[in-house]
């Protein structure tokens, strides 16, 4: 495991939507998720990005040409409810697919102030920056 360095904010991460959060689906599809917090064990807070407009969805112009979305969802658990780290369920992109830190600014004020979901998600970044050593 990668725990000599942080993972950035903006850093993105490669996943398949099975394992992102607890909710089952059998959806294999590679997702990208950017990396939108972190705590002091380098376990990650991410928000899944998409190439479809829809429901709780917010363009980002700047990202990809303007083809990529982020959903309003924060996740920091993987599917079988571990922290979310860079492992071989989330391994981490290249720098040159980093999403901008002015846009990573602009994801988190609206996933936690600007959407149905952002009570949620203060209350995920609440846990993840509480965390004591359980994994």
């Amino acid at each position: 495991m990668n725990n000599k360095k942080y993972v950035p904010w903006g850093r993105t991460l490669t996943t398949q939507d099975n394992f992102l959060g607890k909710q089952r689906t059998n959806s294999k599809k590679k997702r990208p998720v950017v990396v939108i917090d972190n705590n002091k064990k380098n376990e990650l807070a991410v928000v899944p990005l998409s190439s479809r407009k829809g429901a709780n969805r917010t363009r980002l112009p700047k990202y990809q040409n303007g083809k990529s979305y982020f959903k309003h969802f924060v996740e920091i658990e993987d599917n079988e409810g571990r922290s979310i780290v860079v492992n071989s369920k989330f391994r981490e992109n290249h720098k040159n697919m980093d999403v901008s830190q002015r846009d990573v600014s602009k994801i988190r004020n609206k996933v936690l102030f600007h959407s149905k979901t952002g009570k949620q998600n203060l209350e995920k970044l609440k846990i993840l920056k509480n965390k004591k050593s359980r994994d």
